[in-house]
């Protein structure tokens, strides 16, 4: 990924559930990036940054 300056944000219903099943806590995160594969996430606390790969949505 290329560094670019992208907005933080709180993440929405749906994101806290997401951010959650993959062990995070959602108060301690914020949503970096978000596009149809992945999620990028950010600490508040030490600036971490991770990259999480949503699930395939079956049609």
């Amino acid at each position: 990924m290329l560094k670019r300056e992208y907005k933080r944000r709180e993440p929405i219903n749906e994101e806290r559930i997401f951010l959650k099943s993959r062990g995070l806590i959602p108060d301690s995160w914020l949503i970096l990036y978000e596009n149809k594969s992945v999620l990028v996430v950010v600490s508040r606390r030490r600036s971490y940054r991770k990259v999480l790969k949503k699930p395939r949505k079956n049609r």
